[in-house]
């Protein structure tokens, strides 16, 4: 509680209560009269008014009469307190008006956007993200979409849709990131010693097969292998030939990579709109569903290679980095599209509204919780610090109010005695 008021009217009583002992002896002389009558009545006012502002809250001087009036009347009070928040502050009629006049849309967007709401949204999305692969059973959920595949796979035409997903790929670039790794992954491989041990037998089996029983070819073998052209050294050749070639492949520009994109977009072409293409890609589609693979297996095997990839930190980061650009967008769509702000803050607005008219008269239950949780001593004390600073203006004004008195009697009798 600010103590402003308190300390002025504390400092006030002081000072009147000096004047009077002061001017007391002066007091049969008229200007000791007009002082003494004058602080004498301000000293009263003030003391009464102490009493009564301090009744209110304690027993002031230790008396018990009519006092600690707050205390006593405690659950009178929280029933006024209820009854003005229910019947007089939050009415149903308020809450309607209060809605009816705010934009909920524009609300929404100034909390999501400067009030750090989009940060908390996302991290709400990725809890929520999170406890659910946390609950996926691979097993249950590869077999659900073996059956829902199987079941309705076939009444739906997958060409068109895949020639979407393959020109939106190449579009974007992701088939150059495909083959990107790809080739780095082959790059990898070829390194490998085992690779050239690989490649060297291969080439011991493929000149036994070319010398046969021919005399003058083995004789060509011999005649290499003394010139040192052994099949290790052309399998080494070799090795480093093909990782040569992968390095060239990875310029975009390469010809091989510029036919590859060709290739790509003439067949998104034809599946999207060749209707022999498609017959043939929807009849190998059905024969695949139809069982020629596990496919409960495969799908639980292939969403138990996500969830291990998810658990990983990398996996993390990566899906926490893919829920915020989600949040993003969504965001970024929603602020931009009036009729989604419309549509979103009238199902609010009335959702709200439904919801006031169901609950209403839990607001005053929760008012009157809130209060029962306060102890007497803290709920005098919660009062005090609202209006106690306030109310301290009484004991100025009492003072102030009585030293006027007190003059203006002095003077009549004064005049009277006259």
């Amino acid at each position: 509680m600010t103590a402003t008021n308190k300390h002025k009217a504390t400092i006030t009583l002081g000072v009147v209560s000096l004047g009077f002992a002061i001017s007391y002896p002066f007091s049969q002389t008229f200007f000791g009269g007009v002082i003494a009558s004058g602080c004498s009545a301000a000293m009263v006012g003030g003391l009464a008014d102490w009493f009564a502002v301090a009744a209110l809250f304690r027993r002031p001087l230790g008396i018990p009469f009519r006092t600690e009036i707050i205390p006593r009347n405690r659950e009178r009070i929280s029933q006024a307190i209820i009854d003005m928040v229910e019947q007089d502050l939050l009415t149903k009629d308020n809450i309607r008006d209060t809605l009816n006049r705010y934009d909920v849309a524009a609300l929404l967007l100034d909390y999501l956007i400067h009030y750090g709401g989009k940060t908390h949204l996302k991290e709400l999305a990725g809890k929520i993200g999170a406890d659910i692969l946390e609950k996926i059973n691979p097993a249950k959920l590869g077999r659900f979409l073996a059956e829902l595949i199987q079941a309705h796979a076939g009444k739906i035409p997958l060409a068109p849709l895949l020639a979407q997903a393959l020109a939106w790929s190449v579009r974007n670039g992701y088939l150059d990131k495909l083959v990107d790794f790809v080739i780095h992954e082959l790059g990898l491989f070829i390194e490998q010693p085992q690779v050239k041990a690989l490649l060297a037998d291969l080439l011991s089996e493929a000149r036994k097969v070319y010398e046969k029983d021919m005399h003058r070819r083995r004789l060509a073998g011999q005649i290499l292998e003394q010139l040192g052209v052994t099949s290790a050294k052309l399998a080494g050749l070799l090795q480093r030939n093909i990782g040569t070639f992968l390095e060239e492949l990875k310029n975009l520009e390469h010809p091989l990579r510029v036919l590859l994109r060709q290739r790509a977009d003439e067949f998104t072409e034809r599946l999207a709109s060749d209707p022999d293409t498609q017959q043939r890609f929807e009849a190998q589609k059905d024969r695949f569903i139809a069982g020629r693979v596990d496919l409960a297996n495969l799908l639980s095997d292939l969403v138990q290679a996500m969830l291990t990839a998810a658990a990983a930190e990398s996996g993390k980061a990566l899906f926490h980095k893919w829920i915020g650009v989600q949040v993003d967008s969504l965001v970024k769509n929603f602020r931009h599209n009036d009729m989604q702000q419309q549509v979103l803050g009238e199902l609010v607005r009335q959702g709200l509204i439904a919801l006031v008219d169901t609950h209403h008269a839990q607001i005053g239950t929760i008012v009157r919780e809130r209060i029962s949780l306060l102890s007497t001593p803290a709920l005098v004390e919660f009062i005090e610090g609202r209006v106690g600073n306030d109310l301290q203006m009484i004991r100025i004004n009492g003072s102030v109010v009585g030293g006027l008195a007190g003059v203006l009697i002095f003077l009549l009798t004064y005049w009277w005695q006259l």
